[in-house]
């Protein structure tokens, strides 16, 4: 991660605690992206004995996302 942040004070211009703070926001990021495929899933709420309700999240279509140049990480 030093790398990274280093890289990104070098070329951003950015100071080294803002650079590791896009560094991080860029892992949770990350993350996020691959965690989605259990978070798409659904839920199962067992209501009693014999009946469970269940919930079935649907995919609506391509998403994209355009970051701005000042955060390289992200």
């Amino acid at each position: 991660m030093p790398d990274i942040a280093k890289s990104i004070v070098l070329e951003q211009g950015k100071t080294f605690a803002d650079a590791q703070g896009d560094v991080h926001r860029g892992l949770q990021v990350v993350e996020s992206a691959t965690a989605i495929t259990s978070n798409m899933l659904g839920d199962k709420l067992e209501v009693t004995k014999d009946m469970d309700t269940y919930s079935r999240r649907l995919p609506l279509g391509v998403c994209a996302a355009i970051t701005p140049f000042n955060f390289p990480a992200m």
